[in-house]
């Protein structure tokens, strides 16, 4: 053998190489990351774990829940980095592939369980909602919370807000002497497709066939048990009562719209001045011809929320169709209604970092253009792209005339709804209703009573940190002592910690973020360690390099003359930054503490113009600079309406 020959030492190499390979080969990592504090929710620091693509972190919401959330890497560096201008500690932490698969599959059972828990809860107000609606149809006042939680999307596109039920009650006079639009035509012929395919009067008699069903409609079946719910596990199934109803509301919308031949409403859609090329012409009459006949298709479909699809689909249609006969680009409004919307005198204030988000907004919209001409790529989903950009792109330039733009609110599918009409309902008798909402009631209480007990917030014992560790320690459980007593539990999710993560980290005694973080650096088996620049972070290294150094940091030393931030009521007022020079940081908060005693004291004279903006702002200045005179940062400003292509640009690491 080849083997024998070769001396002694070169097999020891040999050895020693194939050990070493093998492990690099079952080597992984993941990263904890350590968000310093700044000004807002996260005052005293965040905690987060970064696996792979994917960075998970718990936030508190203001139900006073703490919720798990899952967001791209590249998202969350965005958003704290640059748009809230903290820095990022990282450390990167050594562990087995067995280990990292462990967490990454335990965190996302972990989000996604949670998820449908809050989603259940949610479906429980509507359910309450529903109810109390029912049994009170008699006033003439619906209730916040019935306008708010059960509407219908996407109808909005068709129907003003209290149409259907005027024209249900036969006040509605509609529109008089309007010329019928070519895509009420193309609605024409779309019914008559449907009608040949499934037979002559179809759509009359599936919307009888969806009257029926919604009078047989009962309540869901709210089983009250000993527990309803485990942190890690997905309530059980219930088919909410007020789900099924506006799923079948909305398939009778969809086929009143056909039946009506009814036109998008004004406010519906965005007619552009952007001419369509010979090219896009023949793409858009391809993809008008696959949405007949996917709208052919999916008016039979047996899938619940079929009706919101169908609606969303004859929203396009018309608006391809439009832009077919205008030859320009005529696009669904897929804004949402809770929309972000921005003043005129704010984008003056924010014009060049708005500029780019226009150039960037026009460069995604010049390339989804692009993509749609591709034949391979000539789907629904690329025109919903196409649809999403365009949207956005002429949003931003409305701003060059308009009082108000919406800078965020964006959705994959058009979204725009009304309250559910005093339409058809139910056919069910006060006592059904009656002992539906005492069952549903009782059922809440219960589940809110379980959630409290896995979500409740609390600042020391439950919040971003604790939650975290707790989250690995429950990972790191061997699947054959998950059942037993708590107590061991704890023991032995510690000896597994040790085991593949080098330590073991008490969630009980480390619930502030830097001291946690200084626990992974003793406890884990932590490779290397970085810090990732905050969005100030980078714009000062490049002013360094064009610009004398003493100017730049004096420059940029205070609010009042920087060049790279603007002053915005979501920060509270301060003059200095702080968190470059310790020696000189009490005096700087205290010029920072005066500020925010002078704005308070603002605030209690323009108490009654800004009903009390002005005075919180203040106190929350006092707050965040009292620190600051004990030689502690907390606030480093923050950036509205940066640019997510330049921070992809400006971010040189490879995190």
């Amino acid at each position: 053998m080849w083997f024998s020959d070769k001396p002694v030492s070169f097999h020891i190499a040999l050895a020693v190489a194939i050990c070493l390979c093998s492990t690099l080969a079952s080597a992984a990592s993941f990263e904890y990351l350590y968000v310093e504090a700044n000004e807002g929710n996260s005052s005293g620091g965040h905690s987060a774990l970064q696996l792979g693509d994917e960075i998970f972190h718990y936030q508190h919401h203001d139900s006073g829940f703490i919720r798990l959330l899952k967001e791209n890497r590249q998202d969350f560096h965005f958003q704290y980095r640059f748009l809230q201008n903290w820095r990022i500690h990282l450390s990167q932490v050594e562990v087995s592939e067995d280990t990292l698969r462990r967490l990454r599959d335990h965190f996302k059972l972990q989000f996604l369980a949670q998820d449908q828990q809050f989603k259940q809860l949610h479906q429980l107000q509507k359910d309450r909602a529903l109810l109390r609606w029912l049994l009170n149809r008699q006033d003439t006042v619906v209730g916040t919370d019935f306008a708010s939680i059960l509407r219908l999307n996407a109808v909005g596109l068709f129907y003003a807000e209290g149409e259907l039920d005027l024209q249900q009650k036969g006040e509605y006079i509609g529109m008089v002497n309007v010329k019928p639009s070519q895509s009420s035509f193309l609605l024409g012929m779309l019914r008559r497709k449907i009608e040949q395919y499934y037979g002559q009067n179809y759509l009359s008699r599936r919307s009888e066939q969806i009257t029926k069903q919604i009078k047989l409609l009962t309540p869901s079946d709210w089983p009250l048990g000993q527990s309803m719910l485990a942190i890690d596990q997905f309530p059980p199934a219930i088919d909410s009562f007020a789900e099924r109803y506006t799923d079948h509301l909305s398939g009778l919308v969809a086929i009143k719209v056909l039946m009506e031949e009814r036109m998008l409403r004004p406010d519906a859609f965005l007619l552009t001045l952007e001419a369509v090329t010979p090219e896009e012409k023949e793409a858009l009459e391809r993809l008008r011809d696959q949405l007949m006949l996917s709208l052919v298709k999916s008016i039979h479909s047996r899938r619940p929320d079929w009706g919101y699809a169908v609606l969303v689909n004859i929203a396009r249609l018309a608006a391809i169709d439009m832009t077919l006969q205008l030859d320009q680009w005529v696009f669904v409004d897929d804004f949402g209604m809770d929309s972000e919307w921005i003043s005129a005198d704010e984008l003056a204030q924010y014009a060049e970092p708005m500029q780019i988000q226009i150039d960037d907004a026009l460069s995604n919209w010049t390339q989804m253009r692009e993509v749609l001409l591709n034949p391979g790529d000539l789907t629904e989903a690329t025109y919903s792209k196409l649809e999403m950009s365009a949207n956005r792109y002429f949003e931003l330039l409305k701003g060059a005339w308009q009082p108000a733009i919406r800078i965020v609110g964006e959705k994959a599918l058009p979204t725009k709804s009304i309250v559910v009409p005093d339409w058809v309902v139910p056919e069910l008798t006060q006592q059904q209703l009656t002992l539906a909402l005492s069952a549903l009631n009782s059922y809440e209480a219960k589940f809110r009573q379980e959630l409290a007990g896995y979500y409740r917030y609390d600042l020391i014992t439950r919040n971003c940190v604790t939650e975290l560790f707790r989250t690995i320690d429950r990972a790191l459980l061997p699947l054959s002592q998950a059942d037993v007593d708590p107590s061991k539990q704890a023991k032995y999710s510690m000896e597994e910690s040790i085991k593949r993560l080098g330590g073991h980290i008490s969630a009980a005694y480390n619930f502030i973020p830097f001291v946690s973080f200084q626990a992974v650096q003793a406890q884990y088996r932590v490779m290397t360690n970085d810090i990732l620049d905050s969005y100030r972070d980078q714009q000062l290294k490049k002013l360094f390099v064009q610009s004398d150094r003493l100017t730049v940091s004096l420059r940029e030393s205070n609010t009042l003359s920087s060049t790279l931030y603007s002053y915005h009521p979501e920060d509270a007022f301060f003059i200095f930054f702080t968190d470059g020079n310790a020696v000189l940081r009490p005096i700087a908060g205290l010029f920072n503490t005066t500020a925010g005693i002078g704005q308070s004291v603002l605030g209690l004279l323009t108490w009654p113009l800004d009903d009390g903006k002005n005075f919180k702002s203040g106190a929350t200045g006092i707050l965040m600079s009292v620190p600051e005179l004990l030689f502690f940062n907390i606030r480093k400003g923050s950036y509205k309406y940066l640019s997510y292509n330049q921070f992809v640009k400006d971010d040189a690491s490879k995190y």
